[in-house]
């Protein structure tokens, strides 16, 4: 007996006989049995050394726990499960080194893990968490389980937390296997901000957060899935995951109310419902190596249109490229066509007009087909009025061509001889001089599509 302890209740007798084997103690008969928090302190801390053949282990279920649980920068060797327990106040693990740590079902006031190592998995699945819950830069060898738990945000007033209100405050968290905030509903932010996970973010099913969901520079090397999430935060950001680095990332959340913000992200794989894009969507510097479903440029084009901040190229670069890789050339183009739409509404006038020459004669370069077509157009044009308004007969010239003539004037880099050969007088020479023009145009234009063609993405 550790003196400091004063007598211990019968409920305390009985966790202090059961664990140094490892047993279960549960409150007895319907009032629920009351554990002082310095009782379970003195055990996990070596008060009681395990019997021979069994693991010593703290397994309490169903009572409340009065006091702080002080492990602050504790070494515990034990096993610690709590199963539908009550705490009075916040337990404090920071620092502490732990096997798996269990608060199922449990109420707590919070949580300060701060810094804390779990061999093991961290477990607060169905918890209710009336307080933030701190677990910053918490290294866990499994499992983070947070699914079902109800979370309300609270403030921290430490420099590190910059004053500022969270549920959950878990930046720089490392995760061995799997984070689960399956059917976790948060009162506030979900700061996982610069996480490690070795596995899945398993969010789907009823994941709900009143506030922002922060996955900035977070590593996870299987699958972000956000299926059937509810992400509230009406004029702010609802998924913060500038510079996420994941295998996939599966965006078809329930609702989405506020932006999702994929700036400088890099992801193998997007998963995502046409039906439920979300309104406001950044998307500039993200990378991508597949979509699915991929979809049409046009559908695809709606999508690059959700960002708040205007036009940006990266994005369309980058479809494009997509659709080039799986042998859509003419999704890639048509892309490629709308981002010099776009970008023509940013220049000045004289620059805009010629962009929209270039539009008009040759696509940008991604519609070669019209250059044929003007150039078939005023062939026939030139060849029908030539017909009927021949030039004058140059003296030892050979015989006239209406249509080659047409071609000496809108070709400017060929020669036939037809031009110098003959001269053209009346009305007609103004069409002469419409063709010339229209040549120069034509090539021009088609000459700066060739070279935006050849050093495209």
């Amino acid at each position: 007996m550790v003196p400091e302890l004063g007598a211990l209740s019968p409920t305390e007798q009985r966790l202090w006989d059961a664990f140094p084997r490892g047993a279960t103690v549960a409150s007895s008969g319907d009032s629920r049995d009351v554990v002082r928090a310095a009782v379970i302190r003195s055990l996990l801390l070596g008060a009681c050394e395990a019997e021979p053949g069994h693991r010593a282990a703290l397994h309490l279920h169903g009572v409340d726990v009065v006091g702080v649980l002080d492990l602050y920068q504790a070494e515990i060797e034990h096993a610690i499960e709590f199963v539908d327990c009550t705490f009075d106040a916040v337990p404090e693990l920071s620092f502490a080194q732990l096997r798996g740590v269990s608060f199922e079902g449990s109420t707590l006031p919070g949580l300060d893990a701060f810094g804390a190592t779990v061999q093991g998995t961290l477990s607060l699945v169905k918890c209710t968490v009336t307080g933030a819950l701190v677990v910053y830069g918490v290294h866990v060898s499994g499992d983070l389980d947070l699914d079902w738990a109800r979370l309300a945000a609270d403030g921290r007033a430490e420099e590190l937390f910059g004053d500022r209100t969270a549920a959950v405050f878990g930046d720089a968290v490392q995760v061995g296997r799997h984070l689960y905030l399956q059917g976790t509903v948060a009162a506030g932010n979900l700061e996982l901000g610069g996480m490690r996970v070795g596995g899945t973010v398993h969010a789907r099913r009823g994941l709900r957060v009143e506030g922002e969901l922060r996955l900035r520079g977070t590593q996870v090397t299987g699958e972000v899935d956000l299926t059937d999430a509810v992400l509230l935060n009406p004029g702010g950001v609802a998924l913060d995951a500038w510079g996420l680095r994941a295998g996939q990332l599966t965006l078809s959340a329930e609702r989405t109310d506020g932006t999702v913000d994929l700036r400088h992200s890099r992801v193998e794989v997007v998963r995502d419902d046409p039906d439920r894009w979300p309104s406001e969507l950044r998307l500039d510097g993200a990378r991508y190596t597949a979509l699915e479903p991929v979809g049409t440029a046009r559908e695809r084009l709606h999508w690059l249109n959700r960002d708040p901040g205007g036009y940006r190229p990266q994005p369309y670069e980058q479809l494009a490229m997509v659709y080039r890789q799986i042998g859509h050339e003419f999704e890639a183009r048509t892309v490629l066509l709308v981002k010099q739409r776009r970008r023509r509404r940013s220049l000045s006038p004289p620059g805009a007009a010629w962009g929209l020459l270039q539009d008009a004669l040759v696509g940008y370069g991604y519609r070669p087909g019209r250059a044929v077509l003007w150039l078939l157009v005023l062939t026939a044009l030139g060849t029908t009025v030539f017909s009927l308004h021949p030039p004058r007969t140059a003296s030892g010239a050979t015989a006239f061509q209406p249509a080659v003539y047409t071609l000496d004037l809108l070709i400017p880099i060929v020669d036939f001889g037809q031009e110098r050969a003959f001269g053209i007088g009346g009305p007609a020479r103004w069409l002469a001089y419409a063709l010339t023009a229209m040549g120069w145009i034509l090539f021009t234009a088609v000459a700066a599509a060739l070279t935006r063609t050849f050093n495209r993405p």
